[in-house]
């Protein structure tokens, strides 16, 4: 997962925007107060009011902090009000707490689209192989991307609509993970630690030699991993997020699909030395084009090369770890 930034401000509109009352819409924090006017179980009650009470932070706190809110939910014995551990499914109660938040509408209206515009990610932040792009906000359009719940809406329905728990991805990677339960402590949060910060695609060199043995031939004999930093070899809870990471998002068989993209990399980086590159940059100069050492690593290697870039484009990561790895662009200092 790429780490996904969003700043304070913008989670302080979205609670405003979730919470606010318009039209037809009614905010959750209304239909929790017309929930509590009907006729209720007492138990079911108290956790509509500790809800109420909580909502600002269920609706915009932290993933530690969300966490904290199941803990305290399960402890005090209110999860089992709202889901029913041995049929797995929601209760009655869970149900109607499911249409208080309600995320279908959620997910097809103006709000999503604004969302899906502040977070601006371009590509799956689960897998980074694929698109995920936003329409604009006229009338009847909608994300082109799916909104993965880190925390399942289908056991935890009060955290629906929770910012931090919505993940930007797309449709094979929602499948994926679908209702599996994930913990800060095994699991990566992409708005927490990136996949960026703990891991990195390595070449095989020895492969490559092959490659070139007959290029048009030998394609499939390229191999690479994606791999855990050396910094932090040996720390078992990273171990464990990177391993979770790649099981649940089977991110070895589908970068398999990508040696003819390292291939054409590695070709490149026979043909841009030292020498070429010098070139390329006098050669926009000479056509009068203001061009950065950064636009042209970026225009070698055919993709973003910062890292705060790597949501922009599918294969951003992919390409820049191996596009470093055989010396095609400069390793980040």
């Amino acid at each position: 997962m790429i780490r996904v930034k969003i700043d304070n401000l913008k989670v302080e509109e979205y609670f405003k925007k979730i919470n606010t009352s318009f039209g037809k819409y009614k905010s959750v924090c209304k239909k929790i107060k017309n929930k509590e006017r009907s006729p209720t179980h007492s138990t079911n009650l108290v956790v509509l009011w500790e809800i109420k009470n909580q909502l600002k932070e269920i609706l915009t706190g932290t993933p530690s902090n969300l966490e904290r809110i199941i803990k305290d939910f399960e402890n005090k014995g209110y999860q089992d009000t709202i889901y029913d551990s041995t049929t797995e499914k929601l209760t009655h109660f869970g149900v109607e707490l499911k249409t208080i938040f309600d995320y279908k509408n959620f997910r097809n209206s103006q709000k999503a689209l604004w969302l899906g515009e502040t977070l601006n990610c371009r590509s799956c932040t689960s897998c980074n192989t694929q698109f995920t792009l936003v329409t604009s906000q006229a009338k009847g359009d909608k994300l082109l991307f799916h909104l993965d719940h880190y925390f399942p809406q289908s056991v935890y329905p009060y955290l629906s609509l929770s910012i931090f728990n919505l993940i930007p991805c797309c449709s094979s990677c929602n499948m994926s993970k679908s209702n599996k339960p994930f913990k800060l402590d095994s699991h990566i949060h992409p708005y927490l630690d990136g996949l960026n910060e703990i891991g990195k695609f390595k070449i095989d060199k020895y492969s490559l030699v092959k490659f070139l043995i007959d290029p048009e031939k030998n394609e499939e004999k390229i191999e690479y991993k994606l791999k855990i930093r050396e910094k932090f070899s040996g720390d078992t809870r990273i171990e464990k997020k990177l391993a979770n990471y790649k099981t649940e998002f089977r991110i070895d068989e589908q970068y398999k699909q990508f040696k003819d993209v390292v291939a054409e990399m590695h070709l490149k980086s026979k043909f841009y030395n030292t020498e070429r590159r010098v070139e390329l940059k006098e050669f926009f100069e000479e056509s009068s084009i203001n061009i950065t050492d950064e636009l042209i690593n970026r225009f070698i290697l055919g993709n973003y090369v910062s890292d705060d870039d790597l949501l922009k484009r599918p294969l951003a990561k992919f390409m820049k770890d191996i596009g470093e790895d055989i010396n095609l662009i400069p390793k980040n200092p």
